[in-house]
């Protein structure tokens, strides 16, 4: 929308790199070819990023490709899944019908997944969906908890989905290191999110069970991830401490932001990521929009309400003048 800043959506606040934008000018005359299908050579930069063998990873067309390629491929018939977390799973395995058992978080535990989860892990649940840090909330989810879940469902023979697309925008580590230990295990990833290529799609999924994987790579358009998108991912891997300089923006804007949310009357969960929800005693979605900025609504979110709302991290000027057109709302 002309004209307004958008908070609801959950980009890298330092935006695309401008080595990006070079790579696409070099590279667009081949574009009038068909892309790698195997995404070869950002496969081999993934792989080089992650700490991991090419074996592991397949390149997907953004992380819903990634959830709809694990739902085709897995046809679960009982998923367990935490509330509130991201629709988009649901949406992924409804042409399967499985029968979704949810597991609600609770607010007055900032929405932290605990190891209740574990009661819920039945012989006949085949896929649990975790997602670290969480979305909309912004919590990590503990290791030693992830690692209890992990066995748990090992026990059951049980596979389990970690949509960790959010993970490099903030300052904890990945669990990519147990996928060996957990072959069950599947994490989705996403560069959309940390590099600011929205409009690429691009994600990818690492998996030490070479089996599954290739059901996962079967289970995808033929070309799906294009030459642009091939090429962006690879020349923004290649960016010398680009992570390293979010993560010390997300964190001090962040924090510049839930202070200034806390001032103004709103209960805040703290973030672990790049963006924030909290609760407001007033309604915001309308006033804010007047004022130039958009917000996510999260009445949408299993086990939230029309209170609750959730804004990105963004610039230093954009933050300020978010506060500023705020205060005037709860004036």
């Amino acid at each position: 929308m002309e004209g307004v800043v958008d908070f609801s959506a959950s980009l890298n606040p330092l935006g695309m790199p401008v080595q990006v934008v070079r790579a696409l000018k070099v590279a667009a005359a081949s574009f009038e070819t068909y892309p790698d299908p195997l995404c070869r050579d950002l496969v081999a930069a993934l792989a080089e990023h992650e700490q991991l063998p090419e074996r592991y990873i397949v390149a997907t067309a953004g992380a819903t490709d990634a959830f709809s390629r694990i739902a085709s491929a897995l046809k679960p018939h009982k998923v367990l899944v935490c509330s509130p977390c991201y629709s988009g799973y649901e949406q992924a395995l409804q042409p399967f019908h499985p029968r979704v058992v949810h597991h609600s978080l609770v607010a007055r535990e900032n929405f932290d997944v605990t190891e209740r989860i574990i009661d819920y892990i039945e012989p006949d649940v085949d896929l649990i969906i975790l997602c670290s840090p969480n979305n909309p909330t912004g919590r990590t989810i503990d290791r030693g908890v992830l690692a209890k879940i992990l066995r748990a469902a090992d026990r059951w023979g049980t596979k389990v989905l970690v949509d960790e697309c959010f993970i490099e925008l903030t300052e904890r580590e990945s669990c990519t290191d147990l996928l060996e230990q957990f072959p069950h295990m599947i994490v989705v990833k996403a560069l959309t999110k940390s590099h600011a290529l929205a409009g690429f799609r691009l994600g990818y999924c690492l998996c030490a069970n070479e089996h599954l994987l290739d059901q996962i790579r079967a289970a995808g358009a033929p070309w799906a991830v294009s030459s642009p998108a091939q090429v962006a991912g690879v020349a923004a891997l290649d960016v010398p401490g680009y992570l390293d300089l979010t993560h010390e923006y997300v964190a001090t804007e962040r924090a510049r932001l839930e202070e200034g949310l806390q001032e103004l009357g709103m209960l805040v969960v703290p973030s672990q990521a790049n963006y924030i929800l909290f609760q407001s005693p007033k309604p915001l979605y309308e006033p804010m929009l007047e004022r130039g900025f958009a917000i996510r609504r999260c009445e949408n979110f299993r086990g939230l309400d029309a209170s609750w709302f959730r804004i990105a991290v963004r610039t230093t000027v954009e933050n300020k003048k978010f506060l500023e057109a705020l205060s005037e709302v709860m004036a």
